[in-house]
């Protein structure tokens, strides 16, 4: 009987959390085009990405000119500092328009950004998951 509720419970909150989704291959994702090549870079420069998956969390700065700072514990603390932890880079055109991240040895991954209103979700390209995210102007902490 236990099995059976928690198979239930995950199996509800997985239908949950795809409705909740922003669906990747809407009319949402943000497209670099002839005219406007920096459609993506523009809607990224400059502030932090605030993401969940699981029990890993992400507060990335992203530097103009392509650093990716995590934000850690802030610039002031003695032992977990924001520090350098990548690159990022957009390419593509349309439908083919990413940004990429750069984590050297721990590998790259790349997004199309949707947006829906306010929310922003980042929709992974293999192994990249999906992600819901908040943008927060400028260089701050995410609150976790």
């Amino acid at each position: 009987m236990k099995y059976l509720m928690v198979t239930s419970i995950i199996l509800l909150a997985g239908i949950s959390g795809e409705a909740m989704a922003i669906d990747c291959s809407g009319g949402t994702q943000l497209k670099n085009t002839g005219g406007d090549p920096n459609v993506v870079a523009n809607a990224i420069s400059g502030k932090t990405v605030c993401a969940i998956l699981g029990s890993q969390k992400w507060q990335e700065y992203h530097q103009s000119g392509g650093n990716l700072i995590d934000y850690k514990k802030g610039p002031t603390d003695p032992i977990d500092k924001t520090a350098k932890v990548g690159t990022w880079s957009t390419s593509g055109n349309g439908g083919n328009s990413v940004v990429t991240y750069n984590y050297g040895s721990g590998g790259a991954y790349s997004y199309k950004i949707h947006l829906s209103g306010a929310q922003y979700t980042f929709c992974g390209t293999s192994p990249a998951p999906t992600l819901d995210v908040t943008l927060l102007p400028g260089q701050v902490s995410c609150g976790f």
